[in-house]
C-alpha cells in the first residue's frame, strides 16, 4: 500500500514527555516512563492514520527531535529534512517549559524551509489541568501559541500508565488533517515566517 505521508518534527525540554506522546499516539498502549530519547539523538515512529469520511490512510512520521545543547546542529539538519508541522511540547506541570518554547521555536525558524508548516502548541503533563481556568498557565500559553502561530492542543493528563481520551485524539485527527490540506497546497498555513 502507497500512503501519503506528512512529517511531524516534535520539540520541547530535556525530560518532558515528546518520547512518551510519540509512543502513546502511535501504538495506543502505554509503557514505562523514562524511555526518554534526549540523550540518544533523534528518534523516528509512524502512525498509519486512517482518515475520516473514508478517504484513505496516510502515513503520519514523528521525529523526536533531541533537546540537549550539544544537538543543535543535528536540530538543524532535521528542520531541513523536510518537516510538515511542529509539536511544540509543553508541561502544565512545568511552567519552565514554556518559557523554553520560544527557543525552541526561534531555533527553527532560522531554518527557511519550516517556516510556514503548522505549529501545535501540546499542552502535556501528567495530570489533566484545564489550562484556560488557570491564570498562571493561561498566561504562559495564550502569548506563546499567538507568538509561534500555534493551535493549542491540550493533551494533558496522559501518562505512560493512563491511555489518551478519544477527545484529545480527535483534537490530534484535525490537526493531522490541517497539515495534510497545508502540504497538498503548497504549505498555506501561517506557520512561524513572521518570525525571521
Amino acid at each position: 500500500m502507497n500512503n501519503e505521508s506528512i512529517r511531524i518534527g516534535v520539540v520541547g525540554e530535556l525530560g518532558i514527555g515528546k518520547s512518551e506522546l510519540v509512543h502513546q499516539i502511535c501504538h495506543r498502549n502505554t509503557r514505562a516512563a523514562g524511555a526518554a530519547s534526549d540523550l540518544a539523538g533523534p528518534t523516528v515512529d509512524v502512525l498509519d492514520f486512517e482518515r475520516p469520511n473514508s478517504r484513505g490512510n496516510i502515513w503520519v512520521e514523528f521525529v523526536v527531535l533531541p533537546s540537549e545543547t550539544r544537538h543543535q546542529r543535528s536540530r538543524q539538519m532535521l528542520y531541513s529534512f523536510g518537516l510538515d508541522a511542529l509539536f511544540l511540547v509543553c508541561s502544565c506541570s512545568s511552567p519552565r517549559s514554556f518559557l523554553r518554547a520560544t527557543e525552541w521555536i526561534e531555533e527553527a525558524a532560522s531554518t527557511e524551509n519550516i517556516l510556514s508548516v503548522p505549529v501545535a502548541l501540546i499542552l502535556g503533563g501528567p495530570q489533566y489541568i484545564h489550562w484556560q481556568s488557570s491564570s498562571t498557565l493561561a498566561k504562559l500559553v495564550e502569548p506563546l501559541a499567538e507568538r509561534c502561530s500555534a493551535e493549542i492542543l491540550d493533551l494533558s493528563g496522559y501518562t505512560s500508565a493512563a491511555a489518551m481520551e478519544p477527545k484529545q485524539r480527535h483534537l490530534l485527527s484535525e490537526f493531522y488533517e490541517k497539515i495534510y490540506r497545508s502540504k497538498n497546497s503548497k504549505g498555506c498555513g501561517l506557520g512561524i515566517s513572521h518570525l525571521r
